[in-house]
């Protein structure tokens, strides 16, 4: 699948960068939707691990 990009705030060909100063905090998010439409996340604070994904598919 080809994308065509429509519209962006930088220049064609350019590589953009932003300067940040400071620490961003970060999550990671596993989630599900059921066919039911009901939906289960679990946050976690460190990167998620194949435990982590043991973890979350049971307490499906």
């Amino acid at each position: 699948m080809q994308v065509e990009p429509r519209a962006a705030w930088f220049p064609r060909g350019t590589r953009t960068s932003i300067e940040l100063s400071g620490q961003r905090d970060w999550t990671c998010l596993l989630g599900a939707i059921t066919e039911d439409g009901e939906r289960f996340f679990s946050r976690f604070n460190e990167y998620v691990t194949a435990e982590h994904a043991k973890h979350f598919i049971l307490a499906l």
